[in-house]
């Protein structure tokens, strides 16, 4: 087993503690407390490890002290064997919370699917994707909301926007951005041939108003519209869809799903902000080492990372070269267990960094 660094998560939150009883500035308490939060956790399990280390240690010393016919004898062996398993489990747990530290790992976020090549069949999986992201959301404790939808014409979505907000979201869904291909017969598929459509994914940090970036609305364009649904149908008659383009990216937002103006503004306010403030951190990310790009919390937005083969019931992550079965169960919710073994994953590359 890789050594962990149980002492040096030890004394980060206690570190922290020390910081959040001095600091007297709002922001600088809200950013502590986010730190503090996603610390909490290896803090648990490191002193649980720690504990279990000890008693272990306790139980060989008193075995090697007393006669070996002495009844303690297999109890103390069965403990020790017992907490050993217990131990090794604890161990698994905190790798992965060790994964590469990012600035942005505290940070609540929009996730974006937006269905690619495949048409319909690429529309319905944004659906299942959706609920997939969702149900895994909500078994984190994540609180979820959508914030903008466009809606296929046979189901599903052509691009959807979902906000989610909790301890650190952006810490676990930020190995999910790039391509994803599904492989499959579509239901309307007579001849029995599988058919590849894609799917992107994009993990963005919320901007808050109160945040270091602002965005400059001279550089923003607005248009207002009528609402509009599937096949081109009116929701409703008020100039009350806002359209947000940013001149010096060309990047768009939209909202709608309000009736009314004001909420639809902020609405794509917040996701303009959110892509634009994104886009510059890509581009300064790009000038960085190679080191730093290859993280996988950085994948490239074009990049396939994922492919979903329904007929061999099998789901690849391409970056790692592992697949897992089980894939109904995978887009129920519990992409979780998939995510988890990422993160040990990264956590066993560079733990020996660890700070």
């Amino acid at each position: 087993m890789i050594e962990l660094p149980l002492q040096a998560i030890i004394d980060k939150y206690n570190d922290l503690n020390e910081r959040m009883l001095k600091v007297s500035n709002r922001k600088e308490m809200i950013d502590l407390s986010k730190k503090h939060k996603l610390v909490q956790p290896q803090y648990d399990i490191a002193t649980k490890i720690k504990s279990i280390e000890n008693e272990i240690a306790e139980n060989k010393e008193l075995l090697d002290s007393i006669d070996p016919s002495d009844e303690m004898v297999e109890l103390l062996k069965n403990d020790i064997s017992e907490k050993t398993k217990e131990l090794k489990s604890y161990q698994s747990d905190i790798l992965s919370y060790l994964t590469p530290v990012d600035e942005r790992d505290s940070e609540d976020i929009l996730l974006e699917i937006r269905a690619g090549a495949g048409g319909d069949e690429s529309s319905l999986f944004v659906g299942q994707m959706l609920r997939m992201y969702i149900n895994f959301a909500e078994n984190k404790g994540f609180k979820t909301k959508i914030v903008s939808s466009n809606s296929g014409t046979v189901g599903g979505y052509k691009e959807v926007i979902v906000e989610v907000r909790g301890n650190g979201p952006y810490s676990w869904f930020k190995y999910e951005s790039g391509v994803h291909r599904v492989q499959r017969i579509p239901e309307t598929e007579k001849q029995g041939r599988v058919h590849t459509s894609t799917v992107s994914v994009a993990i963005m940090p919320i901007v808050e108003t109160d945040d270091d970036f602002t965005l400059d609305m001279d550089e923003v364009e607005i248009i207002i519209s009528t609402s509009t649904g599937a096949g081109g149908q009116s929701v409703n008659t008020t100039y009350s869809a806002v359209m947000m383009r940013h001149k010096l990216t060309g990047l768009e937002a939209k909202s709608q799903d309000e009736r009314d103006q004001q909420q639809n503004r902020i609405k794509a306010l917040q996701v303009l902000t959110s892509r634009v403030y994104d886009y510059y951190e890509q581009e300064r990310l790009a000038k960085e080492s190679q080191e730093r790009r290859d993280q996988v919390g950085r994948a490239d937005r074009s990049e396939k990372i994922r492919t979903y083969n329904f007929p061999q019931d099998r789901f690849t992550d391409h970056r790692y070269g592992k697949s897992w079965n089980q894939l109904p169960n995978i887009l129920s919710g519990e992409i979780g267990l998939v995510i988890d073994q990422i993160r040990k994953m990264e956590a066993e590359k560079t733990l020996k960094n660890y700070e």
